[in-house]
């Protein structure tokens, strides 16, 4: 499960159009995102973030807690991404 947090990490970095910081830590994937309106990009930070995932890890053999944080802000979202049916 760590490698592929790790890894999950890797590619979002590389990959992520939104102005955060990306770290893994106590078996989650954690976006502190900057500078949006909270309730208006969370969707689009979503689905970006899925769309990444399932380009470069599209059998997965676990899934994946993600937690997106407003830098500056007390929101947060936590969401999951199922593994792959196998």
């Amino acid at each position: 499960m760590k490698k592929l947090r790790s890894k999950v990490v890797k590619a979002l970095k590389r990959e992520f159009t939104f102005e955060c910081t990306i770290s893994a830590r106590m078996n989650q994937v954690i976006l502190n995102v900057k500078n949006i309106v909270f309730e208006e990009h969370l969707g689009q930070v979503i689905q970006q973030t899925q769309l990444i995932i399932d380009k470069y890890f599209p059998q997965r053999e676990e899934h994946l807690c993600l937690v997106v944080r407003e830098i500056g802000g007390n929101n947060q979202n936590t969401f999951k991404i199922w593994k792959s049916i196998q």
